[in-house]
């Protein structure tokens, strides 16, 4: 019987495909999981190939990418010596593992040596057969310097597509992994008509999962726009768990404090809302966060979401951390607005408030609804407008020579402002007659000062509340890095997958973890001495539930609660549900006989039929 159900089940999902999937792909999933790895690398991965195989071939992953550095193999282009891709071609083959090789170059750019051609040529016939893709250069989107770089890059594939296909025609092309979907770069490829000369279409994001929807949906349009469909891999995708060099976890627990003290506000007698709203995806803190930074201090915290924040009163909840980042539903700032007029305190805990209309962030890197600082002055806010000092001719700019925290500073927490952490400045300029602007940190010069963190005390006409803020640019704490990245592997290999992409590859398996603040060093599923990271035991539970050969996973999804379901080549029935945007108890009537598992593959005792769902994955399995 369950057979008949899985085959019923099989013809409904294929049935359905179309609506949701935008990329050409397979109707069963065909070796989808890949990793990179830098087994090509002396120094790096090559020495401990065989061990690392292993473990991907145990966990159910048949690709890897590394790069085929030209240095590597050749001298020139008639000193030619593979030992090093022979030795870990035979240790892939082993294994079943194939390899995605990256074309790169020797002392030339591909498009500026008469040579290229050549190099290309002898990889393709010494390892005709065993290469079946070859993707050209890295991220090639994020070269430097270089004039007319997408036409300079066309010229080049064209090259390389017809000598691998020359060689022979089961050569398969892959574009150079797209560093994000952000810029215009892939457009300007299409327009050139790169398509001609490629197979598969790659990029990269390091977005967190949800927000890869967009970018399906950019490259989607594209394709459509210039009229050609390609097969799509997601070639690097994933998160460091580096440890951060300049905490910001301060800001909560130490500087929000006091300011909140100098209004007469004590976090320890009050209750602080923070706004969470599942149905479009605003979030300013996950559980996380709040059970470290605010429940320590407060003595009630709630989740507040944009239907409950139209009439929140100030009374009951007199503190709204509002913002978290540069972006805001324009929609609902008149709410913010009206919860300020009547007493209520907001928090604005990173960069310039409001600069983007948008719900998530990548909305506002994709549709650029840029707002800048045209709403500052409805809350008597303004950006620091006189920058520039006549007598010395000084400028103040992104990297001021100092910052100083008030002369009367009851808080500790301070931060240097860098490249990393850019300066932004906000002033006095817009407040009206009975307003103040209190500095708390201020960053400048010794003639010109501008505030990074500060409260906005406002008793005018109109606005009787206060907004406590740091400028204070890409600081996101995550309490516990290691537990967030393994929450996202299944989020982004399901969605991928229920989007139509063929494969897709995490970036990376091992960390090397030379210096854990690096977080290049940190974005591997396991440790250096090769001990598992909590990734790998999601990882594993991933592949152990939708294994190659289960049916494309279909994606539904309704007020930002997920769920997607396959079938697997032994007939189960699995369903996949999260919510990323808010943690909450979720009715789901469990069919008899299935077991809950959550993302790390460990049994979860079900009452009543409720499920607590989070940002991680729950499977049901039958």
């Amino acid at each position: 019987m369950r057979a008949l159900i899985a085959i019923i089940m099989i013809w409904f999902f294929q049935a359905e495909m179309a609506g949701q999937v935008l990329f050409p792909c397979t109707q069963t999933l065909q070796n989808p999981y890949g990793i990179c790895t830098h087994v090509t690398r002396k120094g790096w991965d090559y020495e401990i190939r065989d061990r690392e195989m292993d473990i991907l071939q145990e966990t159910g992953v048949g690709w890897i990418r590394s790069d085929l550095d030209f240095g590597t193999a050749f001298g020139s282009p008639t000193d030619f010596a593979p030992n090093v891709f022979e030795d870990v071609l035979n240790s892939a083959d082993n294994r079943e593992i194939q390899l995605l090789g990256i074309l790169t170059w020797l002392d030339k750019h591909p498009w500026d040596d008469s040579d290229y051609h050549i190099y290309v040529d002898t990889l393709a016939f010494r390892f005709n057969g065993r290469i079946r893709y070859w993707e050209l250069l890295n991220e090639v989107n994020l070269m430097k310097g270089i004039r007319n770089l997408p036409e300079k890059y066309v010229k080049s594939l064209k090259v390389v597509y017809e000598r691998l296909k020359d060689r022979s025609p089961q050569n398969q092309v892959v574009l150079s992994g797209l560093a994000e979907m952000q810029s215009n770069f892939f457009e300007e490829l299409c327009k050139l008509g790169a398509q001609d000369y490629y197979d598969v279409m790659n990029f990269h994001s390091y977005f967190s999962p949800e927000e890869l929807i967009p970018c399906f949906e950019k490259i989607a349009r594209l394709m459509e726009h210039y009229d050609f469909r390609k097969h799509v891999w997601l070639t690097e995708c994933g998160m460091s768990t580096s440890e951060e060099k300049e905490t910001s976890e301060g800001f909560y627990t130490d500087l929000l404090p006091a300011a909140l003290k100098r209004i007469g506000i004590y976090e320890q007698q009050i209750t602080v809302g923070y706004l969470q709203d599942r149905v479009t995806g605003y979030r300013t803190l996950n559980d996380a966060q709040v059970a470290l930074y605010l429940k320590p201090k407060a003595r009630k915290v709630i989740s507040v979401d944009f239907h409950h924040l139209r009439g929140l009163n100030p009374s009951r909840v007199p503190v709204l951390i509002a913002t978290t980042d540069e972006y805001f539903p324009l929609d609902y700032f008149p709410l913010l607005v009206d919860y300020v007029k009547r007493g209520g305190t907001i928090v604005l805990a990173q960069g310039m408030p409001f600069y983007y209309n948008s719900s998530l962030p990548s909305k506002a890197w994709f549709e650029r609804h840029v707002l800048r600082t045209k709403l500052y002055p409805i809350l008597h806010m303004s950006p620091l407008n006189n920058r520039f000092d006549p007598i010395t001719q000084e400028s103040l700019g992104d990297v001021p020579p100092f910052t100083d925290r008030c002369a009367d500073a009851d808080f500790e927490y301070e931060w240097p402002i860098n490249a990393a952490h850019p300066g932004r400045y906000l002033s006095a300029e817009a407040l009206h007659p009975g307003d103040s602007l209190i500095t708390l940190i201020s960053a400048g010069t010794e003639r010109i000062k501008g505030a990074v963190a500060g409260i906005y005390k406002l008793n005018s006409d109109d606005l009787t509340g206060n907004i406590v803020f740091q400028t204070r640019m890409y600081c996101h704490p995550i309490p516990d890095k290691e537990a967030e990245q393994a929450r996202r592997i299944a989020r982004i290999y399901l969605l991928s997958f229920a989007y139509g992409i063929d494969r897709v590859f995490w970036y990376n398996f091992r960390s090397r973890e030379a210096d854990v603040s690096e977080p290049e060093d940190c974005f591997g599923l396991i440790h250096a001495d090769f001990t598992d990271k909590p990734s790998m035991q999601a990882y594993r539970t991933l592949t152990r539930f939708c294994p190659d050969g289960s049916t494309r996973p279909i994606l539904r999804c309704n007020d930002n609660i997920f769920r997607v379901q396959w079938v697997t080549p032994d007939k189960h029935v699995v369903r996949a549900i999260w919510s990323p945007y808010q943690a909450m108890n979720y009715s789901y009537k469990i069919p008899p006989k299935a077991v809950v598992y959550n993302h790390l593959g460990q049994v979860v005792r079900c009452v009543d039929n409720k499920l607590m769902l989070s940002d991680a994955v729950l499977y049901i399995v039958e």
